[in-house]
C-alpha cells in the first residue's frame, strides 16, 4: 500500500500543472487500468500485486504465464500479446513495463528480471518460426529449430521494433537500440545495436 501511495504522490508531482479536468482523465484512466488487470490477464497462472493493463492484452498461455508485482501492460494502439505452447514458460519479473504491439512468446523458456522496459512493436521469441509469423512472412515447410530460452537482465531497455531470437542472453542494465536484430550474448551495462546487434557503446 506505501507503494502504491508513493507512486499516486510522484503521479500527482509530475502532473500538477495540468488542468483538473486532465488529471481527473488521467487518474481514472490509471485505477481502470489497474482494477481490470486481474481480468484482463486471467490467462496467466499467477499476476503480482499493482499490475496493469491498459486497454486489453492477448494472452493464450498453454504452458505457464507468471507476471511479478507492479507489471504494466499498454496495449493502447495495439495488443501486447503473452503466448506460450504447451511446455512453454514466460517469467517475467518486478516492475516490468511492456509497450504496444509487442509480442513475446515460448515454446521453452522466456525470462525477463525486474525493471525491464520493452518499446513498442517489440518482438520476443525463442522459437524461429514464431518470429517469421509475427513477421508476417509464411513459414510452411519450414523446419523448426528446437526452442532456445531467452535470457534478459534486470534493469534492460529495449527500445522499439526490436527482435530478440531465440537463444540471446542480455545483461543486466544493457540498452537496445530501435529496430535492432539481437543474437547470442550482449554483455551488461553497453549500448547494443543494428542487425545484428552489437556492442556500440561500453
Amino acid at each position: 500500500m506505501d507503494s502504491l501511495r508513493a507512486k499516486i504522490r510522484r503521479s500527482l508531482d509530475r502532473d500538477r500543472d495540468l488542468p483538473l479536468r486532465a488529471r481527473l482523465a488521467k487518474g481514472a484512466r490509471y485505477m481502470t487500468s489497474m482494477v481490470l488487470a486481474h481480468r484482463r490477464l486471467r490467462g496467466c497462472n499467477a499476476v503480482g500485486v499493482r499490475a496493469r493493463a491498459i486497454a486489453r492484452p492477448n494472452v493464450q498461455n498453454a504452458g505457464k504465464l507468471v507476471i511479478g508485482d507492479d507489471f504494466v501492460a499498454n496495449s493502447t494502439f495495439a495488443p501486447v500479446e503473452l503466448v506460450t505452447a504447451a511446455g512453454g514458460s514466460i517469467e517475467i519479473g518486478h516492475r516490468v513495463r511492456i509497450n504496444y504491439g509487442t509480442s513475446i512468446s515460448a515454446r521453452g523458456a522466456v525470462r525477463l528480471a525486474d525493471d525491464v522496459s520493452i518499446g513498442p512493436y517489440t518482438i520476443i521469441s525463442d522459437d524461429e518460426r514464431d518470429i517469421a509469423d509475427a513477421a508476417g512472412r509464411a513459414s510452411a515447410g519450414e523446419t523448426r529449430p528446437d526452442s532456445a530460452s531467452i535470457e534478459i537482465g534486470e534493469g534492460v531497455w529495449i527500445a522499439g521494433r526490436v527482435t530478440i531470437l531465440p537463444g540471446t542472453r542480455i545483461g543486466a542494465r544493457a540498452v537496445i537500440t530501435a529496430g535492432s536484430i539481437v543474437a547470442g550474448e550482449i554483455p551488461a551495462d553497453v549500448v547494443a545495436g543494428g542487425i545484428p546487434a552489437r556492442v556500440l557503446r561500453a
